[in-house]
């Protein structure tokens, strides 16, 4: 979703038209809905090391962006035809995968998609490795996000008939994922429902593409399979809150100051959770759905719903959408040249 983003907004901004291709494992559901040239593979691009070299190699192009991904056989395949390199990484483990000594001279950028708050410091060992050898120092530049203009927003909320704060947003995901035997997104639609009937306020329920089962009937719920991003942050903007696994949609909403709870359904969110909380900027919540139901109405309560909201008022909510897309630009105009 963020290469699409970042492809999108690099086609609408440049003046010059833009080739772009990509790379993707077949088997993933966005593979089939890519509206740009693509190779696909029959496993993961990290996998596929020669079919991915094959591909730089006879594509020759300016710029290889490596959004989580990429082997360092690859990144010196884009090297070898002269193109600069970009690697995105979205966590520490990831971002360590930037700092390897075979990245050496290999990376032209490195930005992590994280806010400060929200992933543990460059370890002294990390430092070192950057400070003695040619490595791309990586910088924190918050989620990438895209937001909706007030046109755009509008429209969105009379296409689903809804009113500004007379909502709340639920998303578990991709709708793929299954924690203690229950698929995730099931467990936030019955949450979603209590709440909805607790509260009066209407309830948006985004499956997400990898749900792969018939959308749930309900009277008080508007359940939808998937929505396009520029539309689902319209929405969890204009939301009063949302309820949230802790993957990337949990930044968004703190970025658009839209309050939430939040679950660790995956391993990798577990300290992103933690950090968030720490903060102050989300209310975390067991993944159960008495628990879910409790901290959503908690939320909720005065004075601690305008406390949270003043939290991000003073928070710096950095978001990376102008730092990458910018950088990207003027690397674009140098290889113009």
């Amino acid at each position: 979703m963020r290469s699409l983003l970042l492809a999108q907004s690099l086609e609408s901004e440049c003046l010059d038209s833009l080739t772009i291709h990509f790379v993707l494992n077949k088997h993933a559901n966005y593979a089939k809905n890519c509206p740009y040239d693509t190779t696909l593979l029959e496993r993961s691009a990290t996998k596929e090391r020669d079919k991915v070299c094959e591909v730089i190699a006879d594509f020759k192009p300016d710029i290889v962006i490596f959004d989580c991904a990429g082997r360092a056989a690859h990144m010196k395949a884009a090297k070898k035809v002269g193109a600069k390199v970009v690697f995105i990484s979205q966590h520490a483990k990831k971002r360590a995968k930037g700092l390897k000594l075979n990245r050496i001279n290999l990376i032209d950028s490195h930005w992590v998609v994280q806010p400060d708050y929200c992933i543990e410091p460059l370890s002294w060992a990390e430092k070192a490795k950057i400070d003695m050898f040619s490595l791309a120092m990586p910088k924190n530049v918050g989620p990438y996000i895209a937001f909706s203009s007030a046109c755009d927003t509008k429209q969105v909320l009379k296409k689903y008939q809804l009113d500004e704060q007379g909502y709340f947003i639920v998303s578990a995901g991709s709708g793929g994922h299954v924690l203690d035997n229950q698929n995730c997104a099931d467990v936030f639609f019955a949450a979603a429902e209590q709440i909805s009937l607790q509260t009066g306020l209407k309830a948006v329920v985004v499956f997400g593409p990898n749900y792969n089962k018939a959308l749930p009937v309900s009277n008080t719920v508007i359940n939808l399979d998937t929505l396009e991003n520029s539309e689902f942050l319209s929405l969890m903007e204009q939301a009063k809150f949302a309820l949230l696994s802790a993957g990337d949609t949990l930044l968004q909403a703190v970025a658009v100051k839209t309050p939430a709870v939040a679950c660790a359904i995956s391993k990798d969110q577990i300290q992103r959770l933690a950090s968030c909380a720490t903060t102050g900027v989300v209310i975390k919540a067991n993944f159960e759905i008495e628990d879910i139901v409790n901290k959503a109405s908690a939320l909720l309560i005065e004075p601690h719903f305008n406390q949270l909201l003043e939290k991000y008022s003073l928070l710096e909510s950095a978001h990376s959408y102008e730092e990458i897309t910018q950088g990207v630009k003027s690397m674009l105009m140098v290889a113009d040249r």
